[in-house]
């Protein structure tokens, strides 16, 4: 039995390729006519005349034949008729296609060569291995010049910028790496994607880079190039530079800057891309059975279609408006547009008008939007930690936002900043209602507590010193008349709390102030009526209020010329009518309670 493998003959493996066709370790390439296509066969290369689709020639190395074949693993083809080709004990082999000879045979990398690229000329020629480096050859020295380190896993591809003066790596760590060829170091890292990069490439004009990773979409980055970054030097001490000096510097020596994304049909990696030689047009390479061709639109094809998608669009939405709502305009009797706000990045949460309708509030995972409803135009963003509801005070000076972690956080719409978090509940707040004719605010959350809250503003420290003007300065720091330019515009205060039988979701406040409904998760609704503190409270209140003053050092009749706070006495005398006001209407509240038990 043994003696029958002797019947065949090793020579006929030499020359034929045993119907392999392509090996799947290895990437294929034109040369630089375009009529071959060269495809790696295992340990020899075929050369396939594109026109007949049959293959012309099979280029083996000499090598070989001395000791075990090694697979090939990787193609590249130069504008001459030289191409190379890497192998997977890490050599290098320079041929001729027209000759079909093997040039030379490069040595340095320790491990399977996975990326070859040429420069534009062909006289350098970029290899990356498995052992994560990058070797730099002299092809018409056929030396090599120096090794780039930096990368932790294996390199993936490589692409030339600039006529060969910086180069880019992919690798399967997720990092992109600019390196500068004359200084030799790495000038940007490129983060951003959450697995490894298979492959990366450039239109031929330069002006954009596509890599592609395992996720289902095609990120694309600007090129900057040498001309544009000493033209943005001299602008770099100007009035349009924005951000501290570090964010300069930086801005400086970036090559790479993300331009967007593009949602891939296929779910599966991409094992290849790369452009055509006009740039009109991007093919990938999808780990299955598939090839997916990308169209690249110049210019004017691209704001052509822009146009006609943003036209059928409002067109579109225009109709579906008047089919629900039949919102018609009635003094030209067509379809009034309704305009569509876009501008988050996660779901909205809610959205909020202010009282005169001239302000809308929309909050999300992260952020806090505002915009003009009557013209759907943007305002401004704001930082929020995950914001569930809004409320937009009168006067449309502050907004409070209700959050996933159970805080209020009070904005300042003017300046665009978060002035104050107050910790309001357990849970997460669910909805925040105003309360009509008073200063005063309503929360429900789901740790089952509906909260009551009043809100004040204090005086501006810029009203404070405008009103400080006329005086000396060692009037003004006067310990008796001493500004505090820390203290807070708004301050936030608990009143009391309601508790309820499950997690509240929405609140709401009659427009008099009487009754409040409550949504609870258990599918139920809940109202009651607004209740006031009771006599014996504000009398125990008022003693207490009278028992500290009877202590308190007397206040000394204000100097010549001295600077008190205008309206203090006239405050206490509102704020005690108010509460003999309310006392009031307790007592006919209690007697008519009373009344009703009597009888």
């Amino acid at each position: 039995m043994v003696k029958a493998y002797l019947r065949y003959e090793p020579v006929a493996a030499a020359t034929a390729p045993l119907g392999v066709i392509a090996s799947v370790d290895s990437s294929i390439s034109y040369d630089s006519s375009g009529k071959h296509l060269l495809a790696p066969v295992l340990e020899k290369i075929g050369v396939w005349n594109v026109r007949q689709g049959i293959c012309t020639k099979t280029l083996i190395s000499s090598s070989s034949s001395l000791g075990p074949s090694l697979a090939v693993t990787s193609i590249a083809s130069s504008q001459s008729s030289l191409f190379a080709s890497g192998y997977a004990d890490g050599s290098i082999r320079i041929w001729d296609c027209d000759k079909g000879t093997c040039e030379t045979t490069l040595n340095r990398h320790k491990g399977a060569v996975t990326a070859l690229r040429y420069n534009k000329l062909g006289s350098l020629l970029a290899s990356s291995s498995k052992d994560n480096d990058v070797i730099l050859w002299d092809v018409v020295g056929e030396a090599g010049l120096f090794r780039l380190r930096g990368h932790r896993d294996q390199i993936t591809d490589l692409v030339f910028l600039d006529s060969g003066k910086k180069l880019v790596s992919s690798s399967k760590d997720k990092f992109l790496r600019v390196w500068d060829l004359e200084t030799q170091h790495c000038m940007q890292i490129t983060s951003g994607h959450h697995t490894e990069i298979w492959s990366i490439d450039t239109n031929p004009e330069e002006m954009y880079l596509a890599t592609r990773s395992a996720n289902p979409e095609l990120r694309f980055y600007t090129i900057k190039h040498e001309l544009v970054d000493k033209r943005s030097m001299l602008k770099l001490n100007g009035p349009k530079v924005v951000g501290s000096e570090n964010s300069s510097v930086q801005n400086k020596w970036d090559v790479l800057t993300l331009f967007g994304e593009i949602q891939r049909q296929s779910k599966d990696r991409v094992a290849t891309m790369r452009f055509n030689k006009s740039g009109n047009l991007l093919a990938c390479q999808v780990a299955g059975k598939m090839v997916e061709i990308l169209r690249v639109l110049d210019e004017t094809e691209f704001k052509r279609k822009v146009k006609r998608r943003i036209h059928r669009k409002e067109k579109k939405f225009v109709k579906e408006a008047a089919d629900v709502n039949g919102d018609v305009n009635p003094s030209t009797g067509e379809e009034s547009s309704i305009p569509t706000l876009t501008g988050h990045c996660y779901d909205v949460r809610s959205v909020t008008l202010s009282s005169d309708n001239t302000l809308l509030m929309s909050t999300s995972h992260n952020a806090v939007k505002f915009w003009n409803p009557s013209t759907g135009s943007y305002l401004r963003t704001i930082d929020s930690g995950d914001g569930l509801c809004g409320l937009i005070l009168p006067g449309n000076k502050y907004a409070l936002v209700g959050t996933k972690g159970g805080t209020i956080e009070i904005i300042d719409i003017r300046s665009g900043t978060c002035i104050d978090v107050v910790k309001a509940h357990g849970g997460s707040v669910r909805s925040i209602a105003t309360i009509l004719g008073g200063d005063g605010f309503v929360t429900g959350s789901e740790d089952h507590e509906v909260k009551f809250w009043e809100y004040q503003y204090t005086q501006q420290p810029d009203q404070m010193y405008h009103a400080l003007k006329h005086y000396t300065i060692l009037e003004i720091m006067t310990d008796e008349h001493r500004v505090n330019k820390h203290s807070k515009p708004l301050m936030v205060s608990h009143v009391r709390t309601t508790k309820m039988n499950d997690d509240v979701q929405v609140v709401a406040v009659s427009p008099d102030a009487k009754y409040i409904a409550a949504v609870l998760l258990d599918c139920t609704v809940k109202q009651s009526k607004r209740k006031k503190k009771r006599l014996e409270q504000m009398f125990k209140s008022d003693l207490d209020n009278a028992f500290e003053n009877r202590y308190a050092p007397k206040e000394e009749l204000p100097k010549e010329r001295a600077v008190a706070l205008a309206g203090e006495k006239l405050k206490e005398k509102l704020f005690t009518t108010d509460s003999i006001i309310d006392a009031l209407d307790i007592v006919e509240d209690e007697l008519k309670h009373i009344t009703g038990h009597a009888v």
